[in-house]
């Protein structure tokens, strides 16, 4: 079977989303106060559904965190994408400064989950009656370390980030306490917030059940925004090697971000398998994943014809237990380490031996059917 290309999926995605509904938008500014903060003021751009297109609808909620010195302008493709498909997205305006106080930021992300709550309570407010029961935490950069941390002081459905940077405080010791599923969005290239100095190790902190790490070859730190002054300057002396243009990196990101959101916050099911898979059939992208609990699932919520795989004991000495969905027989099971070496290549076994192999962390890549699905071992 040929290689379905992110690019085909995307198309794919794009000519049946042409059939579901699309909403206009509708925007409003607001300036809460927090009283456990001593009255302090937060500012949030609303974006919302038209309510004469949506009668009778309630939408999920994403609060938005910005990057350094960026304001909401930088961030339209985030509204007109999402919002469009159902969504209402908070955008948090303070902290827009270069003096701008990272903690605070946080602390106003997760005030504002619960206060579009109570906004929407109001009879006056635009999104009255609008709101639904799930809500996810969204940022990028700056904001997308402060959403790390409101996760750890709010209850969200989850947590995507785009290039998180580390604040000016401990932002690793928040994120061990943030329990929801979550992505972390990093670009190869991004000399701005470098990878191992941030994505990685704010990923590998996240006590998330389910997390994976989406790395977009060639991708850049600001390309996830619109054109920008601040962020493209500093981005112009300090990012080498981005070999993807700014529209070709936020196609490659929504392709994951929408069926994620419409997984995680619309309780689609059939979205999940979406992500998965084009995820397992990406050459865009490289990835990693931490999902303890991916496999318990019920399976009555998963599409019939989904390929799922079991491997375990994890961590193991020995040998590893492939199983796999009833319909789909096992045919090749490769070994490699994280460099991509190849160690092991086994045709047709559900048994693998791997104690010849020194101890550290391998990919299990398991084949059936033209489908392929990579797993994670830890060998001692």
């Amino acid at each position: 079977m040929r290689k379905i290309t992110l690019s085909f999926i995307f198309f794919m995605f794009f000519v049946l989303s042409l059939f579901a509904q699309e909403y206009e938008i509708e925007n409003y500014t607001k300036t809460f106060t927090d009283s456990d903060r001593r009255n302090r003021r937060v500012t949030a751009k609303i974006y919302y559904p038209n309510q004469q297109t949506s009668v009778n609808e309630n939408y999920p909620v994403i609060v938005f965190g910005h990057g350094f010195v960026m304001n909401y302008s930088a961030y339209e493709n985030f509204f007109d994408t999402l919002v469009s498909k159902g969504y209402i997205v908070a955008f948090v305006t303070t902290e827009g400064s270069v003096f701008a106080n990272h903690r605070a930021y946080a602390e106003d992300l997760a005030f504002m989950v619960n206060q579009v709550k109570t906004e929407a309570m109001d009879s006056n407010s635009p999104i009255y009656n609008l709101v639904g029961d799930t809500n996810a935490l969204l940022g990028h950069s700056m904001g997308g370390g402060a959403a790390i941390v409101a996760a750890s002081m709010v209850e969200v459905n989850t947590l995507v980030t785009f290039a998180p940077a580390k604040l000016r405080f401990n932002t690793t010791t928040p994120a061990t306490q943030v329990t929801e599923e979550a992505i972390v969005f990093s670009g190869s290239a991004d000399g701005v917030t470098k990878p191992s100095e941030n994505h990685i190790p704010l990923y590998e902190s996240l006590g998330s059940n389910c997390k994976y790490f989406i790395s977009i070859t060639g991708g850049a730190h600001c390309y996830y925004a619109m054109p920008n002054g601040y962020c493209d300057f500093g981005e112009r002396f300090s990012s080498r090697d981005i070999t993807v243009t700014r529209s070709e990196q936020q196609e490659i990101m929504f392709t994951y971000v929408i069926p994620w959101l419409d997984y995680k916050l619309k309780n689609d099911s059939s979205s999940y398998d979406e992500f998965v898979n084009t995820l397992n059939n990406a050459s865009e992208v490289t990835y990693d994943n931490y999902c303890s609990n991916e496999l318990d699932i019920e399976i009555e919520k998963l599409p019939k014809s989904s390929f799922r795989v079991k491997v375990g004991p994890n961590p193991t000495k020995s040998s590893i237990n492939i199983s796999s969905s009833d319909e789909y027989e096992i045919e090749k099971v490769e070994v490699y380490n994280q460099f991509g070496k190849l160690f092991l290549n086994s045709k047709g076994k559900r048994v693998v031996d791997l104690s010849s192999l020194h101890r550290g962390i391998y990919l299990i890549k398991v084949y059936s059917k033209g489908k392929t699905i990579t797993k994670k071992v830890v060998v001692e």
